[in-house]
């Protein structure tokens, strides 16, 4: 039975009164009665904030009157929420929102967003909001969304739009001397969660799995809690006994990764995430491209184009792809339909291609602007040659340390390794040269506190 909670003004000048006009929803609990469900509606209203504490309750007569419910009914659930420490009757006073309600639960701090303007300058998560065609997107989206029917949104492939896949063979890997069938091709949010997806398929708990020195942490992890034993790259090809090995885009493996896969039958994934980001030369084609059988590449939108986009994908070799498509559609994770269908007009229509060249430009007099900063910190023919952030190698176990110093600073920067720290690329030239200085100040002091 439902009402509405006509809550009467109350004698009493100064006092907190229960708010009027609260929907109830009366339904009798099957072995408390009508009383009991009353009782959990009227502790609700303090749970959530409605009745604060000390706020006056109304008197079971008004209850009573207002919900049409017996008198008796409304005493029991307003003497039940005096027993259980929600309220409390003060003598010839009335009955009131404890100040301190029994078992009520912690107030959470409200979660605030970070948007790139609260990233510090060299944070490498901070995004170049500044490059990206923003108004072309919400175009390319409005008509995404204009297209789908209710149909499409039920029946939409798991492995992800038909169209969108064709057109990132053709205009993504193709380019790159990577030839595959749409088929190959994989949709997912992210591209951590395809290599997951990968390490399900692939990986038993106990397994051995080959990763780099400079591997994503991200990766590592994932590849723990999938069971596996990590080894690292750097050891005895003739003795790495691994069934999985993940590999950069500039890994210092990936010159004997294919003669060791193609021998012992075992399998490559290729981060590929920071391959359109090549700052000196043209980037060298994919290992998926020389030894496709045995690698899977895993490519992402979201570093290109947003974060928030979640699209990314990855390119299967013929004898994973129904093994993935089946982990798929178990572990779940499909990207957004009408993402995809605007970041395949964005692709098709040379929105992306355009976004590329001028990001390339941009990233490159980025990255030149903080080397500058970095004179005698940084060697330029020891820094990585692609991607969203400036790698520095500090020497062993001295990143750590250097990127607490940074966050303390507001500064931003992340230790990948234990000599390795990462210098993001987000800002703009003017805001990467106006804190290069201190940046710089701050390493030095820090890497000389080292020396002492």
């Amino acid at each position: 039975m439902g009402s509405v909670l006509a809550m009467r003004d109350m004698e009493g000048l100064g006092r907190s009164r229960a708010p009027a006009f609260l929907p109830v929803d009366l339904m009798p609990e099957p072995q408390g009665g009508l009383y009991q469900g009353l009782y959990k509606r009227l502790r609700t209203f303090i749970l959530d904030g409605v009745w604060p504490p000390g706020t006056r309750l109304p008197s079971s007569r008004t209850l009573a009157a207002d919900l049409k419910v017996s008198r008796n009914t409304a005493i029991l659930a307003v003497e039940q929420l005096i027993a259980d420490g929600w309220a409390e009757s003060r003598s010839r006073s009335g009955v009131y929102v404890s100040i301190r309600p029994a078992a009520a639960p912690v107030a959470l701090p409200q979660p605030r967003a970070r948007d790139a303007a609260e990233l510090p300058p060299f944070a490498p998560e901070r995004p170049a909001a500044d490059l990206f065609p923003a108004q072309i997107w919400k175009q390319l989206q409005a008509r995404a969304w204009a297209q789908i029917e209710p149909e499409h949104l039920i029946a939409a492939d798991p492995a992800g739009d038909a169209v969108l896949r064709e057109t990132i063979a053709r205009l993504v890997c193709a380019p790159r001397g990577l030839r595959c069938h749409p088929d190959q091709i994989l949709i997912v949010p992210t591209a951590t969660a395809a290599i997951d997806l990968i390490a399900a398929t692939l990986l038993r708990a106990g397994d051995a799995a080959l990763v780099e020195e400079a591997c994503r942490p991200s990766v590592r992890h994932l590849l723990e809690a999938r069971g596996a034993r990590l080894q690292a790259t750097g050891c005895d090809p003739a003795e790495a006994a691994a069934r999985l090995a993940c590999t950069g885009f500039d890994g210092a493996a990936r010159h004997w990764l294919p003669g060791w896969a193609r021998q012992g039958g075992s399998w490559i994934v290729e981060d590929d995430r920071d391959s359109e980001l090549w700052f000196d030369e043209a980037p060298p084609p994919p290992l998926a491209a020389e030894a496709g059988e045995h690698v899977v590449l895993v490519g992402s939108f979201n570093r290109l184009l947003f974060p928030g986009l979640c699209v990314a994908f990855l390119v299967a070799p013929p004898a994973l792809v129904d093994p993935l498509r089946d982990a798929h559609a178990i572990v779940g994770g499909r990207a957004s339909l009408a993402s995809q269908l605007a970041l395949e007009a964005f692709i098709a229509e040379g929105h992306f291609a355009r976004h590329l060249r001028r990001r390339r430009q941009a990233y490159a007099e980025r990255r030149v602007a903080l080397l500058d900063c970095l004179a005698g910190i940084a060697d330029p023919d020891r820094v990585n040659r692609a991607g969203l952030h400036l790698a520095l190698e500090l020497g062993e176990g001295r990143a750590p340390a250097v990127a607490s110093r940074l966050a303390a600073e507001r500064l931003g920067g992340t230790a990948a390794t234990g000599s390795r720290l990462l210098l993001g690329l987000g800002a703009t030239p003017e805001a990467i040269r106006a804190q290069g200085a201190r940046l710089a100040a701050v390493i030095l002091s820090e890497l000389s506190r080292g020396h002492a």
